[in-house]
């Protein structure tokens, strides 16, 4: 017979054993990056004869009645006026109105703050553009301007269930400013309804909030269904009218508006919380900022309820973060047009930032939301983008995993893996430095697209131990120039441009995050050059994030940032990681690029 001593033993010794087994799967957990070969996307972007244009006017305009410098206040007057004549050089919203047309407006009114603050749009804007659709529209438009704002909780329902996350309280449209346009447009005979779109009836918190799903052409489903009010959904024409910020998913400008369209009464306070009633939802966010859910988010509901107009409002703007009490920016302009992914890759521009870098950006122009081509979108004003551009401070290093901080890491890579953990083998038959990967040769996959800036090696492999693994791609280099490489990995790193190791680093495992400031500083040569990565993976996922960014000068232009002196490490960091403008990242054919070797 077994002792019991014997049996106790036993039993820790089995415990042991479960508890290590636990914690190997917990580290060889599955992915939550997608990887799916580039060939099974859906969608490509716009076609390549697409053109669009996007008028930029400022309050400076020669054409103004009265110009005013970019920092002076403006009147509901001069506002009203820049309204008109964005809209007027735009050219793209008259032809949308007709007799009896259901207009929705959909601003941003995130937070309860004054006129002037610039976390909500002005409405003065949305106040121009009603009056210059009555002077130039077909007549008999019915106009509702909707919002489900996240960051207040209308008095009404202060007393519900549905009073749960602990947001302020308080008339939104009030504060903004928006009953009073409300009261002058309806003293000129122009009837507007405010509708709080979270949000149904008293007696029906529900009614008009209707579950839509999420069309067939969208790749990386986050939801794949959405309650949405009516209002977004039953009307002939969407304007979207947003205020110019940064935000931790980089910008918050059309695109981002969107998160406003998710009824709160499904999605509680801050669409996060969860609805109150049974089977309502998560909130949206989920398992932010670890994975980039907020830039599906975004995605699926911009392609639900497209805009057929986009208005921004860059008067007063706000820096470092889209909330009421960050630093606010006087720009004094509108930028105005059909296409959101172009006009917000035109914000993008007038903010300092490289539309590259934004990942929600860039997805909604591959998924054919818009375009973010330069070359298809003519600029239309007296100024350039050039001349109008501000460096806005970014969101601050730490901040939600530095998703506002970092930039974008390139999504679409040729991948490649051998047995063996060492960073000085040659893995693949060849020296590392004279590495090109080539579609479906030697081990090589075709083209793999990631649905994150984490590049999983284990999202597309099974997991696995002690493997190398290596990515691969092509980099163009507008010129020769000194640029930072800001890169993260978990486990024993090395990077080649060109045949030449740039970077090497053996760490022992570590959660990779994404980067809040540059490894070192890289040299770049101007042309087309091999990029490759090889990443060892001893134990857990196989994850690096990377990003090849810009250096800044000591000194920005004057009148162009309000930090310009970047001789101390504090303001640098408030501009810094921004992606090289102009580089970009392909997997086309190696042909003509004979000079590499010696790079």
């Amino acid at each position: 017979m077994i002792s019991r001593k014997v049996v106790y033993m036993l039993g820790f010794i089995a415990l042991l054993i479960l508890v290590g087994i636990d914690i190997a799967l917990t580290l060889q957990n599955s992915s939550p990056i997608i990887a799916i070969p580039a060939s099974q996307l859906k969608m490509d972007g716009v076609p390549s004869d697409y053109q669009t244009n996007v008028a930029l006017v400022r309050s400076d305009e020669s054409f103004m009645n009265s110009p005013q410098s970019l920092s002076a206040v403006l009147s509901n007057d001069e506002i009203i006026e820049m309204t008109r004549q964005v809209l007027d050089l735009s050219g793209d919203l008259e032809p949308l109105l007709f007799a009896g047309a259901k207009v929705t407006i959909k601003p941003n009114i995130v937070e309860l703050a004054d006129v002037g603050n610039g976390v909500n749009t002005d409405p003065r804007v949305v106040e121009g553009l009603i009056r210059w659709m009555e002077e130039r529209g077909p007549g008999d438009l019915h106009y509702t301007i909707a919002e489900g704002g996240g960051g207040w909780l209308s008095s009404d329902w202060a007393g519900t269930k549905y009073n749960s996350g602990g947001a302020p309280v308080g008339d939104g449209f009030d504060r903004a400013g928006y009953k009073d346009a409300q009261m002058r447009l309806a003293e000129d005979g122009i009837q507007v309804d405010l509708v709080d779109a979270d949000f149904g009836t008293m007696e029906d918190p529900l009614q008009g909030i209707r579950l839509v799903q999420t069309p067939d052409f969208i790749d990386f489903i986050e939801y794949g269904e959405y309650w949405i009010h009516e209002a977004f959904l039953d009307m002939d024409v969407l304007i979207n009218v947003p205020v110019m910020k940064i935000h931790t998913p980089q910008i918050t400008v059309c695109l981002k508006n969107y998160i406003g369209v998710a009824a709160g009464a499904k999605y509680g306070t801050y669409k996060g919380q969860g609805g109150p009633n049974p089977g309502d939802p998560f909130g949206l966010h989920q398992d932010w900022p670890g994975r980039n859910s907020i830039e599906r988010e975004i995605i699926e509901l911009a392609s639900i309820a497209p805009s057929d107009y986009c208005l921004v409002d860059a008067i007063v703007c706000k820096e470092r973060a889209k909330t009421a009490s960050s630093p606010a920016v006087r720009r004094n302009m509108l930028i105005a047009g059909a296409d959101m992914a172009a006009v917000d890759s035109v914000c993008t521009r007038l903010m300092g930032l490289n539309p590259d870098d934004v990942p929600h950006l860039c997805e909604a122009s591959r998924e054919g939301l818009g375009t973010m081509n330069p070359d298809q979108i003519e600029i239309i004003g007296e100024h350039s983008i050039e001349d109008s551009m501000y460096y806005f401070e970014r969101t601050p290093q730490g901040s939600q995993g530095n998703r506002g901080h970092f930039g974008m890491n390139n999504r679409l890579w040729l991948l490649n893996s051998s047995p063996g953990a060492d960073l000085d083998a040659d893995h693949l038959g060849a020296p590392d430095e004279e590495i090109v990967g080539k579609p479906g040769q030697n081990g090589w996959t075709e083209p793999i697209f990631f649905s994150d800036d984490i590049i999983d090696f284990e999202a597309y492999y099974e997991s696995s131990a002690d493997v190398s693994y290596y990515a691969f791609s092509w980099i163009e280099v507008p010129e020769e120039q000194d640029a930072e490489l800001w890169i993260s990995h978990d486990e024993n790193c090395a990077v080649w441009i060109g045949g030449e190791q740039v970077y090497r680093k053996n760490v022992r495992y570590q959660e990779a995050a994404l980067p809040d400031h540059s490894s070192q500083t890289i040299h770049l040569k101007k042309g087309r050059f091999p990029l490759l990565v090889k990443l060892l993976d001893a134990v857990g996922n196989a994850p690096f994030i990377m990003n090849i960014c810009r250096i800044l000068p000591t000194r920005l232009p004057a009148g162009k940032a309000t930090y310009p002196n970047l001789t101390t490490s504090t303001n640098y960091r408030r501009y810094e990681g921004t992606r090289v403008v102009g580089l970009t990242f392909d997997l086309g054919e190696s042909s003509g690029v004979e000079t590499w070797p010696n790079y």
